[in-house]
């Protein structure tokens, strides 16, 4: 994950609507779990190897576009631009040229900012490459973004019945047509598309524009934007950034995108109102303010596709932690500039092409109402005013503050950019990164791979927004298959058989994720693990995860911090017995290299081990899409593993924090108190705050923190209401 999680993660905070309690179901075991909830399985295995090093992970998904002949599925949360995504794109042109058919789905959130680079990736398929985007606005969202951007001249009324008016007009344009009819998803009406490209772009100053003076833009100058503009299409997108261009000085563009941004950094925070939502329900009429539905979409706005998953011809499958980004496919150099992941990925080799394995991908591909096609993005949020927005102000800079009206379409005529060329220059960018990447980068020695055993099953697994056949959102305590989250119900059921196995001979659980914030039933489970509630006396469970010093999300152990306290807490009032599990809570240290952070998602459950996408946290439960595959029956392999994590732990790589997690509030207090001036310093220091911003944004999160303690007691005690509340609450941390 990264930096720019916190800032696009949080659009979303807490709508209990959905979570209402409902009675327990009868834990299913391990076996007959795998049976029922596996996506594809068991896997008819020729070989496998787990990936620890970040060079080797990248050669093994270079391979395996390189030899397909037929097919190419990818499914990433973050396809980045920059050195190997471009050799990767390269593999996938190349791949294309070869007559192999690709399809490419990416998160919406992640990929939007980008989205004339993978257009520019569809015209250099030739018809071979398709691409799509995961998690698009619904038509409530887009109902909300017209509502706002619409006038009350555009209606022909004035005063109370002007939202009236509005309403029925959002209704009608955007109410389902007849046959041959484009779908309500990918309409734009007034200035809805403009306020959408700044969501999803993160641009708070055009979202402001659009929800400012958008009333004025004519709808049909936005529609042109969708495809490679010619000279009328041009001329409509400059007198777009005219207008946009004069909103500047009508007053209240930058005060609204202010509010825009602090929003964002409330969210960062754990509010527990929607900030966003909260930001814009204020220039939207009660109705809309209080539609349930409309609140559950603005809430779900960054349900991201958390998917790693790349299948060649459907007999080569590489997934785990790693997104498609340098961070995660180079060891540390000059030519990355960010952090340098460390993680685990699996590739597998196929004795055959599994039909639900495919079709896991055809069912995300296909996922109706959700997902996008590029044609369809550039009708609902076309983009051209965000690539052009630079131009747009520099305008202002050159043409007296906009007062001369030659100046500035002249200015714009110059320099306002179309589809076309941009697209151009993505491809001469591109050939750039290639020969600087095979120039400058050299790849580091790798270990051997660990290899898993012939005789392995593997099942392959996924957490989906689907639950009988209807789209779910969340999950309710306890029921977590019946809500689509089939990891984290595999999971616990290996919790419980490894504490259920004979106790002659130790067995370790060890939660090795980057992320550790853990979700009610997780919390649970390790509590009654712990203090005797549940016979687990041979288990010793180990918690090994990113320290302040290594993590790129520090909200997390902002978080976590006061979880473990409450864990340590709990501990010590149920206090110590002969049937419990052990515990070790470890941390990684900063080591010569600074940019090294964990990324890995592995659980290891005695002799069991599970690689994959999900985090040890709420927002993998309750949120995102995963993938991952659950490994029975390698003794070797997982014997191995565990022993190269033994060994990295006896390093000063890993510090032992055990008896810290219980240490007294006041001086937890202190500590938080520095890192939350830290925090605020990071993620609210271009926002301008004031004096009492910032101590009113201080106050709001230690009133998150507390609540952390309080509802973590709650829920080891069996409070299911405080379980379903926390998971509702910290959900898109």
């Amino acid at each position: 994950m990264r930096l720019h999680r916190v800032a696009t993660v949080m659009l979303a905070g807490w709508i209990l609507g959905g979570c209402a309690l409902a009675p327990s179901v009868k834990p299913v075991g391990l076996a007959e779990g795998l049976e029922q909830q596996a996506s594809a399985g068991p896997l008819a295995l020729v070989s496998g190897e787990v990936l620890t090093n970040n060079d080797a992970a990248f050669a093994a998904k270079l391979r395996a576009i390189e030899s397909a002949t037929q097919s190419l599925d990818l499914a990433y949360y973050i396809f980045a631009d920059d050195y190997t995504s471009s050799r990767l794109s390269q593999a996938l042109i190349d791949a294309a040229a070869r007559g192999v058919q690709v399809r490419l789905l990416v998160d919406y959130f992640s990929a939007y900012k980008d989205l004339d680079r993978f257009s520019w990736l569809e015209r250099a398929g030739r018809g071979r490459i398709a691409v799509r985007f995961y998690n698009r606005p619904t038509v409530e969202i887009i109902k909300d973004a017209a509502f706002l951007t619409l006038s009350c001249a555009d209606v022909g009324a004035t005063g109370s019945a002007c939202d009236v008016a509005k309403l029925a007009e959002v209704g009608q344009r955007l109410a389902p047509g007849g046959a041959g009819a484009p779908s309500a998803l990918n309409r734009s009406v007034a200035g809805s598309g403009v306020f959408l490209s700044g969501l999803y772009g993160k641009h708070a100053k055009l979202m402001a524009y659009a929800v400012t003076h958008g009333q004025a833009i004519d709808s049909e100058a936005l529609a042109a934007g969708a495809g490679s503009a010619n000279a009328d299409q041009s001329a409509k997108l400059k007198e777009l950034g005219k207008l946009y261009f004069r909103a500047r000085y009508m007053g209240g563009v930058d005060g609204l995108a202010a509010k825009f941004k602090l929003a964002v950094v409330r969210l960062a925070f754990a509010e527990q109102v929607n900030p966003v939502f909260d930001a814009v329900s204020s220039y939207l009429p009660l109705s809309r303010q209080n539609n349930a539905a409309a609140q559950r979409d603005w809430d779900y706005l960054t349900e991201f596709l958390h998917h790693k998953f790349l299948l060649a011809d459907g007999r080569t499958l590489v997934l785990g932690g790693r997104n498609v980004a340098d961070e995660y496919h180079m060891s540390p150099n000059p030519l990355a500039d960010k952090y340098i992941f460390m993680d685990t990925d699996v590739a597998l080799s196929l004795a055959d092409r599994p039909a639900a394995l495919t079709a896991s991908f055809d069912r995300l591909w296909g996922l109706g109402n959700m997902v996008a096609r590029l044609d369809e993005v550039r009708q609902h949020a076309p983009n051209d005013l965000l690539e052009n927005f630079d131009m747009v102000e520099a305008a202002q800079a050159a043409c007296n503050q906009g007062k001369d009206a030659a100046c500035v379409d002249h200015y714009l005529e110059m320099h306002f950019v179309p589809v076309s060329a941009r697209l151009d220059a993505l491809g001469e960018q591109h050939r750039a990164r290639l020969k600087k990447h095979a120039r400058n980068y050299r790849p580091s020695a790798a270990p051997k791979p660990l290899l898993i055993d012939a005789g392995a099953r593997l099942d392959y697994l996924e957490n989906l927004p689907i639950a009988n056949g209807q789209r779910s959102y969340g999950a309710r305590h306890d029921r977590e298959a019946a809500s689509g989250k089939m990891i984290q119900a595999t999971w616990r059921a290996a919790l419980r058989e490894v504490c259920a196995r004979p106790a002659s001979a130790r067995q370790p659980v060890i939660i090795h994720n980057a992320y550790f914030f853990l979700p009610a039933n997780l919390l649970q489970d390790v509590a009654a693990m712990l203090d005797g509630r549940r016979a687990c006396a041979g288990v010793d469970l180990t918690l090994l995860t990113n320290s302040l010093a290594t993590t790129d999300l520090n909200i997390v152990n902002l978080l976590a911090v006061w979880q473990l306290k409450a864990l340590a807490d709990h501990l010590k009032d149920v206090g110590p017995s002969a049937g419990s599990a052990t515990l070790r809570y470890l941390e990684y240290q900063k080591g010569d290299d600074a940019r090294l952070s964990l990324h890995s998602k592995v659980m290891v459950f005695g002799s069991d081990i599970f690689i994959g996408s999900a985090n040890a946290d709420v927002r993998s439960l309750m949120m995102d899409s995963n993938n991952g595959v659950y490994i029975r029956n390698a003794p070797t392999f997982v014997s191995r593993y565990v022993a190269d994590l033994q060994a990295l732990i006896a390093t000063p790589k890993v510090a032992e924090h055990t008896a810290l997690i219980g240490r007294d509030a006041a001086v937890l207090g202190v500590e938080m108190n520095q890192l939350i001036d830290q925090l605020l310093a990071r993620y609210a220091g271009e926002d301008r705050l004031d004096d009492t911003q910032r101590r009113d944004l201080k106050a709001r999160i230690l009133v998150t923190t507390e609540r952390v303690y309080a509802l973590s007691r709650r829920i080891m005690q069996g409070d299911a209401a405080a379980a379903d509340e926390f998971n509702a609450l910290f959900k898109a941390i």
